[in-house]
């Protein structure tokens, strides 16, 4: 019998249980990826994702090739490819990890069971992540994400043998060209990184040979932490790399290099928390459009799309803002402090609501992860309401991490020539009205006073108490049973845990 491997967001080989599992049936195997419309077209993914995602693909290829097999790509809704080889080759057993994706992808997922389980063909599907379908208390979490980082890395196969190209459906073609005529909205990247499960291991060996060192030293800085955060959050949010093997390879260097412990120590507690917050997201998918807490959910100004715009744009007059939203637009990547600064920014000192922003966000992040942002985005925003409230005052955080202003400069080119004892506040410069750059789009200390009033006085009341005690209880970690500890872990955590 065939045995299908469907892959998502795991464009690797190594440690990869579905292909493991069909390679061990002894039977030819037909490895697929679906560019999906309903999922590429009309969600929050963009260019630059499936950019990424045709650059994994094409060197996914050549390494199934290596080993004598094949990848076959399709365009085209999974239900309709699955046609397409149950009428070729009758009878077979799809083999898929979970996706703990968007309730659009669990959709999909559910449609796909039934379509098999209406044929009888058996659809097995295999954990991804240290998170846990289906689970029953988050008292079990940690002993779950433990028991699953623990277990061996599996293999990869000497010979993948794989169906042959002239007996695959006309749906189906090893070609990967094809993808060139499927169109993504959105834009590319301009600069930044490349896709691949080669990449990945390179970025992940370079930053436990040396990178780590100072990766506490600079992980707040907004152009040091480019280079000393280890930037495998991309690799594993298209599935480059496993989390389990990053866990692993992580707690070996950790052993190995005493002196280091403690940049590692703070890397491995990034790795802890990308599972918890995709496991919220498993528990609740609604996050991503409801407000964790809704006591929050009616108390932002009216919309001003202007506004949104200035901010999405970088022409909001605030140097440090500007600067990292015009990274992103070119990069796909801003450190941890500059994703909650912007998040907290126009969703607070703005008060826009956070759901167009946050889809927007998730548009430029090059390492979208779902659970991740979407949980990221409402703690920053606060809406969460078993958070503390963070607004930032982004001239304070120039001027702490980026004091010289050369990440200003590097993205907001108007600002280059002006001294560096206002490159902070341009708008007072003498001679502000000359410079091709817009004045601040709004007064920063009296807006984050009116966003702090706001945001508190309604966390104060006893609904928002209330229904923060029930979240609380539902999505919050077990790990640190300190409430105080356990929020000033969260609080500080970054939009890209992988930092």
């Amino acid at each position: 019998m065939l045995h299908v491997v469907w892959l998502k967001r795991d464009l690797r080989l190594y440690d990869h249980q579905p292909l493991y599992e069909a390679v061990q049936s002894g039977e030819p195997i037909l490895p697929i990826y679906v560019a999906e419309p309903s999922i590429w077209l009309e969600q929050e993914l963009s260019a630059r994702h499936f950019q990424f995602v045709k650059e994994s693909l094409m060197d996914l290829q050549k390494s199934f090739r290596q080993k004598g097999g094949n990848l076959f790509i399709a365009i085209g809704e999974m239900e309709e490819v699955l046609v397409d080889i149950h009428r070729t080759f009758g009878e077979f057993i799809l083999h898929a990890h979970e996706e703990n994706g968007t309730p659009h992808t669990y959709k999909r997922d559910l449609r796909v069971h039934d379509w098999m389980k209406e044929r009888g063909l058996d659809f097995k599907e295999y954990q991804h992540y240290g998170v846990v379908r289906r689970l029953k208390s988050r008292d079990d979490f940690q002993a779950y994400w433990e028991q699953f980082m623990n277990k061996p890395l599996i293999p990869v196969s000497d010979q993948i043998p794989c169906v042959e190209t002239n007996e695959v459906p006309d749906s189906l073609t090893d070609h990967l060209d094809v993808l060139k005529k499927f169109e993504v909205k959105g834009e590319r990247i301009a600069t930044g990184q490349v896709g691949g499960e080669r990449r990945a291991h390179h970025t992940f060996n370079d930053f436990l040979d040396n990178r780590y060192e100072s990766y506490h030293f600079h992980i707040s800085k907004p152009m040091a932490s480019a280079e000393s955060c280890s930037r495998l959050s991309p690799y594993l949010s298209w599935g480059n790399l496993s989390m389990r093997y990053a866990v692993q390879k992580t707690r070996e260097k950790m052993d190995d290099s005493p002196k280091g412990r403690k940049h590692l120590k703070m890397f491995m507690s990034r790795l802890h928390w990308h599972c918890h917050f995709i496991q919220r997201l498993e528990d609740d998918p609604t996050i991503t459009e409801h407000a964790i807490n809704p006591a929050f959910d009616q108390i932002r100004n009216e919309w001003n799309e202007e506004a949104f715009t200035r901010w999405y744009n970088g022409q909001t007059g605030i140097p440090m803002i500007d600067a990292a939203m015009r990274a992103l637009h070119e990069t796909g990547w801003v450190n941890f402090r500059s994703r909650a600064m912007v998040v907290s920014f126009v969703c607070n000192t703005l008060l826009l609501d956070w759901r167009k922003p946050g889809h927007a966000l998730a548009g430029l992040f090059l390492d979208y992860e779902p659970g991740i942002h979407y949980s990221q985005i409402q703690m920053q925003s606060g809406t969460t309401g078993f958070n503390t409230i963070r607004i930032y005052n982004p001239v304070k955080q120039g001027r702490d991490h980026d004091p010289d202003g050369a990440f200003i400069k590097r993205f907001v080119p108007e600002l280059r020539a002006i001294p560096v004892s206002f490159i902070h506040q341009p708008w007072e410069l003498p001679n502000f009205s000359e410079l091709d750059y817009p004045a601040p789009i709004v007064d920063i200390p009296s807006a984050n006073k009116k966003a702090r009033d706001l945001l508190w006085s309604v966390k104060q009341t006893d609904e928002a108490k209330s229904r923060a005690h029930k979240q609380l209880k539902k999505h919050g970690s077990r790990k640190r049973r300190e409430k105080k500890r356990k929020q000033q872990t969260e609080e500080q955590l970054s939009l890209d845990l992988f930092e």
